[in-house]
């Protein structure tokens, strides 16, 4: 199952794999709130979804 995190100002990510989501939600976080997240704050914003594939 794919997790999914999506900001309010509009940013959206899904992946099935919790590195890459925590990467680039920390990277997010960084640069366009300047803050800094921890891997378990960057795990916490997210939720489950159904992966989708696209051709």
């Amino acid at each position: 199952m794919a997790k999914q995190v999506t900001c309010d100002c509009g940013f959206m990510l899904r992946t099935p794999s919790d590195d890459e989501l925590v990467k680039h939600v920390q990277l997010h976080a960084k640069d366009a709130h300047s803050m800094d997240l921890t891997r378990e704050q960057a795990l916490a914003r997210a939720v489950s979804v159904e992966a989708t594939i696209q051709a």
